[in-house]
């Protein structure tokens, strides 16, 4: 992702970020063990629903069960074949012995978790707190590894570990000869031991790496029991993140469409509304004596709270939004576009890429100025002028010959 002259130039948020990675090791807010982060962190899943629908459709989960209740089943392999059409097919290995069985998967979008993994109840409600089955997924794009963590009375722990790969292994075919797969469904007959660890050196390249759309990961959601409760998303992580994003729309867990808009005069998250429209923006606020981020939107009612070290609520899309591709273009081609500027008029611009620009001044002069994107429009900070002007990226698009669409 390209950053843009705004986040390379801005002192704000970005560079708090940093700060916090320093003194991460002892914030207070984490303690010591699980405890704090089993109680105040959300458990969010690290993609959405369709990449992990994507992810499994067609394809076989090799897994243990490493929190098994009998130590004879822990260390065992297991294996799920997941149907397109939705039928899931197993070969299990509980209470000390192979069964094959059958039941029907889906991922689902969630507000609490941002996708969950259901096997056991396909017609009850994704609340992982009452009902069984319905889990937070976790997929590593460098190991290619996928878990699942199911909430019990010792809080978050680990329920299915192991990775994704195209076809069945030879001893769960073994194991279990009367699961009815598919016949296009290849045999890996690398893949003969029945102990995890074991069968995962016989074909350490079987796992799918790096999945179309992996890259589209939520921040820190690395599972709060796989994090055996470290802090999940640091600082320097955070800032990363928020500087490879300046610019870029981001989607909630709801679904709704933001864009990060960072610069030295404050921090802002644009929410969206149809075609690409700025319904609200909001300034992001250091809280809590820096251990936070406060929302502080305009017309909404609301003051959504982060706090730093959990994930990240937002996940990356990887879309540029077009206000920011279009000043992308202009300052990186030195094009002029004439602007219809409140109190000058008609007035040609030269955006420049570190964020300056320079304007004509109606007498066949100059002006410096600086520009960069607030409140959801392009301000213009002329020198000869002490307030700075907006024009709506609409304006933009229309003078610079984009289309809005």
């Amino acid at each position: 992702m390209r950053r843009s002259a705004a986040a390379s130039r801005r002192p704000g948020l970005v560079a708090a970020a940093a700060i916090f990675a320093a003194f991460a090791a002892a914030d207070a807010a984490w303690g010591q063990g699980n405890a704090p982060v089993q109680a105040a962190a959300a458990n969010l899943s690290s993609h959405d629903a369709g990449f992990f629908s994507e992810l499994l459709s067609g394809r076989v989960w090799v897994l243990e069960r490493p929190n098994s209740r009998l130590a004879a089943d822990r260390n065992t392999v297991w294996a799920h074949y997941h149907a397109p059409d939705g039928s899931l097919l197993a070969c299990a290995h509980l209470g000390g012995t192979y069964a094959p069985g059958t039941a029907r998967w889906r991922t689902v979008p969630s507000r609490a978790f941002r996708s969950l993994y259901n096997y056991l109840e396909p017609g009850a409600e994704p609340d992982p707190g009452r009902r069984r089955g319905h889990t937070p997924l976790f997929y590593d794009p460098g190991t290619g590894r996928l878990h699942n963590e199911a909430l019990g009375g010792r809080g978050w722990t680990i329920a299915s570990a192991g990775w994704v790969q195209e076809s069945w292994p030879r001893a769960m075919r073994e194991a279990c000869p009367a699961l009815p797969l598919p016949p296009s469904l290849a045999v890996n007959e690398k893949q003969t031991a029945v102990t995890f660890d074991a069968m995962m050196a016989q074909d350490p390249d079987a796992a799918i790496r790096y999945a179309p759309g992996s890259d589209l990961k939520g921040p820190g959601a690395v599972g709060i029991a796989a994090s055996g409760g470290r802090q999940m998303l640091s600082g320097a992580d955070l800032a990363r993140f928020l500087e490879e994003n300046d610019g870029f729309v981001l989607t909630d867990l709801g679904g709704g469409r933001h864009v990060l808009a960072l610069g030295a005069a404050g921090d802002e998250l644009w929410l969206l509304g149809e075609g690409g429209a700025v319904a609200d923006v909001g300034l992001l606020v250091p809280a809590a004596q820096s251990t936070e981020i406060a929302i502080h939107y305009e017309r909404l009612p609301l003051r959504p709270r982060y706090r730093i070290g959990d994930p990240l609520p937002f996940l990356p899309t990887g879309e540029r939004h077009i206000a920011f591709r279009i000043t992308d273009r202009l300052a990186g081609s030195g094009v002029v576009v004439t602007l219809p500027l409140p109190g000058l008029g008609e007035t040609a611009v030269r955006l420049g890429p570190d964020g300056n620009l320079v304007a004509g001044d109606g007498s066949g002069g100059h002006v410096p100025g600086t520009w960069r994107w607030s409140q959801g429009s392009l301000a213009l900070t002329l020198k000869s002028a002490p307030e700075p002007v907006h024009v709506s990226w609409r304006t933009l698009a229309e003078r610079a010959g984009e289309s809005t669409r």
